[in-house]
């Protein structure tokens, strides 16, 4: 064997080793909480308080993440994806993230916007005709608008639209964005755009703007640009077939009190073709997958050696963009804020947390928080549509924010 040969196969096996080096650097490591300024007596009994919840029979699981430092500093998971089989929830289970998608499909879009493919006060139109000439809803008729709906209108909840919820896109689920989008606006909008704060369905035409400022479908677009650099390889908007037995079962609570399956495995329309990628709340994600997102954003736009988007940008994002809105403050009040994707807290407050931290949540029951001041991130994952009556992310926040060693 001649040194060409010997230096091409030494060559072939540092490739080999850098390559397997750097793919195997897509996961967050582990640490004590006491190494991270956290207590563990206090971690044991948010898992209590948490526990409670499942053993209340209130939800039918609890998973629940803190990464403080760029380590798993918390991991813990309670109770049965699902009950009627008695199957424990596992780690690496599958939840329906609902409007979690929201803030990954903003991002999605933000990525372009640093790529000058548009500016956030450019009208929708310029890029989906059919904004052009809609009409806004009042007391006596239908009216012209005299706002065209932005591109930041649609990031922000401030465009004119109206909230939709699971039933309503079941009804619609066999249409592409582009139909979607088009049916949607055949329907005035609920007010002048730029005037009001209301949560809505907006983000599923940021997913179709993706798609036609990209030239790609939106899961493919994500996949791509975002879930692959970072390894979340469990994100996807329809569950591939072998992963079926992984999708944790989602609970609607009746009257009576008794949890009733609103949506399993063996019903889900995850499991199917889909062919709407809803960008207000149609992916499904892990909790580890989704606590790399969130690393992500804490670490300015890189992760895994991959660098998704700018620092400068996230921070962009993270501005209160709802100001002077209409019921801005009925919903946010003055210590918080809406941004490009996601809540935003505006003054540091024991309710609340750190000044600058950013998040959101889902009606399935899902939540995230990103404290930048204590370079913390911290998530739970259930799937019930109770958490709220519950007051679950408040419990759960004021939990966290107690362990914390002063």
């Amino acid at each position: 064997m001649n040194f060409i040969s010997i230096s091409k196969q030494f060559s072939f096996l540092l490739f080999f080793l850098i390559f397997f080096s750097i793919k195997g650097q897509n996961y967050l490591e582990k640490d004590s909480p006491e190494a991270n300024g956290m207590s563990t007596e206090k971690l044991l009994n948010l898992n209590s308080v948490m526990h409670s919840y499942v053993d209340n029979k209130d939800i039918s699981a609890i998973q629940t993440a803190i990464v403080k430092n760029g380590k798993i500093i918390h991991f813990d998971s309670y109770g049965y994806s699902d009950i009627s089989e008695k199957d424990k929830l596992d780690e690496n289970d599958i939840f329906r993230i609902a409007s979690m998608t929201k803030p990954i499909v903003s991002l999605g879009l933000m990525i372009l916007y640093e790529e000058g493919k548009f500016k956030l006060d450019d009208p929708v139109y310029k890029y989906i005709p059919e904004f052009k000439n809609l009409t806004v809803k009042t007391r006596k008729k239908n009216k012209p608008l005299k706002n065209d709906v932005k591109i930041i209108d649609l990031l922000r909840h401030s465009a004119g639209f109206s909230f939709k919820g699971p039933d309503d896109y079941r009804k619609v689920i066999s249409m592409t964005l582009k139909k979607y989008t088009q049916d949607a606006i055949k329907t005035p909008l609920m007010y002048e755009p730029g005037t009001q704060w209301r949560y809505s369905s907006s983000t599923d035409i940021v997913g179709y703007l993706i798609e036609i400022l990209s030239g790609l479908r939106l899961d493919h677009f994500l996949k791509t640009r975002l879930f692959d650099p970072i390894g979340m390889e469990d994100t996807f908007f329809e569950l591939p077939k072998l992963n079926n037995h992984r999708l944790t079962t989602l609970y609607i609570k009746e009257s009576e009190g008794n949890l009733v399956s609103f949506d399993n495995k063996s019903n889900s329309p995850f499991t199917e073709n889909v062919v709407l990628f809803n960008g207000s709340g149609g992916l499904l994600s892990t909790t580890n997958d989704y606590l790399k997102f969130c690393q992500m954003l804490l670490n300015g736009g890189t992760f895994n050696n991959a660098k998704i988007i700018t620092s400068k940008t996230i921070e962009l994002m993270k501005e209160d963009h709802s100001i002077g809105l209409k019921y801005k403050k009925l919903v946010f009040g003055k210590k918080k804020g809406f941004g490009l994707g996601f809540e935003v807290v505006k003054e540091s407050d024991t309710k609340f947390g750190s000044k600058g931290t950013f998040g959101w949540g889902g009606m399935f029951g899902t939540y995230f928080r990103i404290d930048p001041v204590e370079n913390m991130v911290f998530i739970y994952m259930t799937q019930s549509f109770e958490t709220y009556k519950l007051k679950l992310a408040e419990k759960f926040r004021t939990l966290v924010y107690s362990a914390i060693v002063k």
